[in-house]
């Protein structure tokens, strides 16, 4: 059995969930009801951000200071 639950939101919130619950073709209600249950999952940070690695791709140019500070810091191989 499902139930009711009411928020208030302000008219940018409204307008966000609307179009981003249309680009997805869900409700507003769906929309909100999976945003809900994701952020109640008890997953580990590293799987939810699992789909990250590697995403970052800084070529191999290391001239630049921040670059050269970044490679120093970074622990993986």
């Amino acid at each position: 059995m499902s139930t009711t639950i009411t928020i208030r939101a302000d008219e940018k919130l409204r307008e966000a969930l609307e179009q981003r619950a249309r680009a997805q073709g869900k409700s507003i209600s769906g929309l909100v009801r999976e945003i809900l249950l994701r952020s109640l999952e008890d997953a580990p940070m590293g799987s939810r951000s699992s789909h990250l690695r590697g995403a970052l791709n800084l070529g191999s140019n290391t001239d630049e200071p921040w670059r050269r500070k970044l490679a120093e810091r970074n622990w993986r191989p």
